[in-house]
């Protein structure tokens, strides 16, 4: 891989999310798992995350007290969360916006 520069935007105890200041793409670090948008791409990631019929009660579906699922567009792939890292995750993808923004207000 190239050697990125990564801004860090949000982070908690389970990851972070970062911009490459090259590239200019988001990292989405969260325990095992990264992903990586374009701003457009996280944008829509966050709406689907925020749709009401998009997160779900598993119950005993998963193991390690991960009983709380996120649906993704794509066909029987899911995440799953226990209810405080759902909670992290959230406040991370909200933390990240408002900084997108504050960073857009100090460029101009």
């Amino acid at each position: 891989m190239n050697n990125h520069k990564l801004l860090i935007l949000a982070s908690c105890a389970y990851g972070y999310i970062g911009k490459c200041q090259c590239c200019e793409k988001y990292n989405l670090v969260f325990n095992n798992q990264l992903f990586i948008f374009s701003e457009d791409d996280l944008r829509q990631f966050r709406v689907i995350f925020e749709d009401e019929k998009t997160i779900f009660e598993a119950g005993e579906l998963c193991c390690n007290g991960r009983t709380m699922g996120m649906r993704t567009p794509m066909n029987n792939f899911y995440l799953m969360f226990t209810p405080k890292e759902l909670e992290h995750f959230r406040n991370m993808l909200d933390d990240t916006f408002v900084m997108i923004e504050v960073n857009k207000v100090l460029q101009y």
